[in-house]
């Protein structure tokens, strides 16, 4: 172990799971080798609703494996293919279902069950031997009661009901096909610097570090928060991180290196939520354009390219995939309209949408801003069937009033979003049996469950388990992890908010001490995927609109500021627009080639001498 504690190097490898997409690579590089879609197809067993795909014994693309690895390795090679071209492997979709292992609301790494944007397939049989096609039980007296129901039925009929293999096994899984896909190395060979949220709570850091050693035997591992990683990225210890991830955007204060957690605002619009509203836009102008030009196509839709390659000559006409595959390559293409700058833009300082316009400004004439905007030339985007649609530049301004517009629909987009967001928050904490007032008593909760997880994992060490013991096994973890986390879900994870980027960022800085608000506001970081937004559609090829989002931020946000303290000023740092998207992993990058950093690690030989609770001692 002495490369793991001396100044020798070594190459680590820098992994960061997100909602979108799951980056692996060496430390001191500058883009991850291994860069794949969180969001993979899994086969249950037998096609049907026993345990989950890959480390919980699913089959993966119809096939038998003799290895875990290998079977999680198919398995995400073939879900670029079922989501994007729709190769239907098996013929049809039944058995297969989509899984994300960062849960859509508390953005921690676990999904207690299905969620109802991507609903379960219609059969929950385990036996597929004893169900249809359609997922309906023979009447042989040997199915599942609930094979015959839909998900909503069967969960009614069995309240309380969760699937296994949603949780920690396909964070197993995609460790593992990070590792042999691109990175062509054991786990035990190379440790591991793992990019975790910032608001972690310890249970779940607890559970990822026992993942980390026990399944997958790396030598050493360190976590690091991913908003500080985004500080070293620009060179910074000290900032206001925001961050527009794919299911939300989370605003984070870090102090010398520290993150404040007092700080911390979550909101519910991020990448997904702009991406199903260009969706919507682009349907609508195909169905324009299919009226005027008299377009010979069965829907009013849009049609993804697995429909268009369909219909040239595979046999199976216009036939639409069942959900969510259907709606996943839906999105596809209107995510790239949204990178190649025809789908979506950023209105310059003072632009407001006419949608946002309020009171005695609705009955007004457009702004001169707004005008200038709706002369100019559309952008085109050729859609998978090779229609052309013209997309105005104010419509592609629209998407990104849904962070910046102060009324109108874009703010009752957001207040929805949260409402909605905070209710399926509640119904996670009230699942785990604890209510809103055992918050400041959940430290015996905590410990009770934590100390129940350990026994647990000693004894899966000790003892093999079988397949359906594992699968109880993995059912019992989880709710005991789930309970565990409540008082953290209760008050430590942010608080969710539906208000504008600049005011987030404003009021996260405004919740710290008074002496450390000016530094935090003089260095707010933009990153994440949704922040790879311009002004022009030639933002490509034009450096000066890589600037435009941070420039339109830092504009609005002075407005707020200079309202009360007019001497601040504030500076918002960026990355350019091809390392926006993997700013933290990049930041975690450049901590881990540091030389200062190698003594950091915690070992194998500690994490068995003290357990998994060194990681929340350790590790700040």
């Amino acid at each position: 172990m002495m490369p793991f504690s001396g100044g020798e190097h070594f190459p680590a490898v820098v992994c960061e799971v997100g909602s979108h997409s799951t980056k692996m690579g060496f430390a001191g590089e500058d883009y991850p080798r291994s860069y794949f879609r969180s969001t993979t197809a899994f086969k249950r067993e037998g096609g049907g609703g026993g345990g989950g795909g890959g480390g919980s014994g699913g089959d993966s693309g119809g096939e038998n494996s003799n290895s875990n690895s290998n079977s999680n390795s198919k398995a995400f090679k073939r879900s670029y293919d079922f989501f994007s071209r729709g190769l239907e492997l098996d013929g049809s979709d039944d058995g297969w279902e989509v899984s994300n292992p960062v849960d859509r609301v508390t953005g921690l790494i676990y999904q207690p069950t299905y969620t109802p944007e991507f609903p379960p397939p219609s059969s929950m049989n385990s036996n597929n031997d004893n169900a249809d096609a359609e997922g309906k039980n023979n009447g042989d007296g040997n199915g599942d009661v609930s094979s015959s129901l839909s998900y909503e039925e069967a969960m009614r009929a069995q309240p309380g009901t969760t699937i296994p293999g949603e949780c920690y096994t396909h964070f197993s899984s995609y460790l593992t096909h990070g590792y042999e896909s691109a990175l062509c190395t054991e786990p035990s060979s190379t440790p591991l610097l793992l990019v975790e949220r910032s608001y972690n709570p310890p249970p779940i850091r607890q559970r990822m570090i026992e993942t980390i050693f026990e399944e997958h035997n790396a030598p050493a591992t360190f976590f690091a928060r991913d908003a500080v990683c985004a500080c070293y990225a620009v060179g910074r210890t000290t900032g206001t991180v925001v961050d527009i991830g794919h299911s939300g955007t989370v605003v984070t204060p870090v102090y010398d290196g520290f993150v404040e957690n007092k700080g911390i605002l979550r909101s519910p619009v991020g990448v997904d939520m702009m991406d199903k509203m260009i969706l919507s836009q682009l349907d609508g102008l195909y169905k324009m354009k299919k009226a005027r030009m008299k377009l010979n196509s069965p829907f009013d839709y849009a049609m993804p390219l697995y429909q268009v390659r369909n219909s040239e000559g595979q046999g199976q006409g216009h036939k639409a995939r069942r959900e969510p595959f259907h709606t996943l390559a839906r999105l596809e293409f209107a995510r790239h309209a949204r990178e190649d700058g025809s789908g979506a833009g950023v209105g310059i300082y003072g632009y407001s949408s006419l949608h946002d316009l309020e009171g005695e400004a609705a009955d007004q004439e457009p702004s001169d801003i707004y005008q200038q905007y709706a002369n100019a030339p559309k952008a085109s985007f050729k859609l998978p069937d090779g229609t052309e649609v013209d997309i105005s530049q104010t419509k592609r301004f629209d998407i990104s009033e849904l962070m910046f517009g102060k009324g109108g629909k874009s703010a009752e987009a957001r207040e929805l979003a949260a409402t909605e967001a905070k209710k399926e928050l509640d119904a996670t904490i009230a699942s785990a049996g604890v209510s809103a007032t055992d918050g400041d008593t959940g430290t015996s909760i905590e410990s009770s469950a934590i100390a129940q997880m350990e026994d647990m994992r000693r004894r899966k060490r000790n003892a093999r388990l079988g397949n359906n013991k594992k699968k109880k096994a993995t059912t019992a973890s989880h709710e005991k992890l789930v309970k565990a986390c409540t008082p953290y879900l209760l008050s430590a994870i942010g608080e969710i908010s539906s208000s504008t980027i600049p005011s987030m960022i404003c009021d996260a800085a405004f919740k710290c001490d008074r002496d450390q608000q000016s530094q935090l506001l003089g260095n707010a970081i933009l990153c994440g995927g949704g922040a790879c937004l311009s002004t022009s559609v030639l933002s490509n090829s034009r450096g000066d609109n890589a600037n435009s989002m941070p420039e339109r931020i830092r504009e609005e946000c002075e407005t707020i500021i200079h309202a009360h303290t007019p001497g601040w000023r504030v500076k918002v740092l960026s990355p350019g627009l091809s390392e926006r998207s993997i700013c933290s992993w990049l930041g975690a990058s450049i901590f881990g080639s540091l030389g200062s950093f190698h003594d950091m690690w915690v070992t194998k030989a500690e994490y068995e001498e003290h357990g998994a609770a060194i990681v929340n001692r350790k590790f700040p």
